[in-house]
């Protein structure tokens, strides 16, 4: 396993060159070193190229070694903190569901609320509070003005 190197301010690889891509190393560049020449390659650049070095000839080989494992928590003044995890937390969802029902609620009451209780008043009650059309028509005559 091939070991990753974070390039820093003080790295003798700053400002050289990946082999593969040629661009300059920079502070923060994570890049991996040949281990039979000790050519300089991005990590990117050592994967894309079949886990292998670039430079002409190099037989050079091997799988880069994983990333060191973050830790769970975090020891802060002798207190154990463990840190959050990236997923959607209970309050999250609760919230996320109650906006859901909120919402459902309020659109089903805006029309569904009031065709029940349309429904339940004239089917149920014989309620016939609506007037036929055709005793408004005198009224919609007089506002056009007929």
């Amino acid at each position: 396993m091939i070991e990753i190197t974070a390039v820093t301010k003080q790295s003798p690889q700053l400002g050289s060159e990946c082999t593969l891509c040629k661009e300059l190393f920079a502070p923060g560049d994570e890049i991996v070193l040949c281990p039979t020449d000790g050519a300089p390659h991005h990590t990117h650049c050592w994967r894309a190229n079949g886990n292998k070095c670039s430079a002409l000839g190099c037989a050079g080989r091997g799988p880069i070694a994983a990333p060191p494992r973050l830790p769970q928590s975090v020891r802060i003044f002798g207190r154990q903190i463990p840190l959050p995890f990236n997923t959607v937390t209970v309050a999250q969802s609760c919230l996320i569901l109650s906006i859901a029902i909120a919402i459902i609620l309020i659109a089903f009451s805006c029309f569904g609320l009031w065709a029940i209780a349309d429904y339940i008043a004239i089917n149920i009650f014989g309620w016939d509070y609506r007037a036929p059309l055709s005793s408004l028509l005198p009224t919609i005559l007089f506002i056009v003005g007929r």
